[in-house]
């Protein structure tokens, strides 16, 4: 992981990550998260002002992690099969572990 300072308008150091991220059915990965944030990498456009919810997936030796955002969508970019969303972190929430039930 990295930390990313190059950009003098962002208010919060970026840390470089790769997590599976789930938007309505949109399927991505995040690029980055700071604490204000999230850039995020997904199959399809999602116009900036609007607000998502979405679910990023985290690794942990207990079993995946769930954390439940609200953000608000504030820059799209247009790669060559993807797209590129920023998005300003308005809620998140951890979800708690589910262990399987098993009798």
């Amino acid at each position: 992981m990295t930390s990313d300072k190059t950009n003098p308008f962002r208010g919060s150091d970026r840390v470089v990550t790769i997590l599976p991220v789930n938007i309505d059915g949109i399927k991505g990965i995040t690029r980055d998260i700071s604490s204000s944030g999230i850039f995020l990498e997904v199959e399809s456009p999602i116009e900036p002002g609007k607000i998502v919810e979405f679910l990023v997936t985290l690794d942990s030796p207990g079993g995946d992690l769930t954390m439940s955002c609200q953000g608000e969508v504030v820059r799209l970019e247009e790669f060559e099969k993807s797209y590129g969303i920023a998005t300003k972190i308005l809620s998140l929430e951890l979800l708690p572990l589910l262990k399987d039930k098993k009798s």
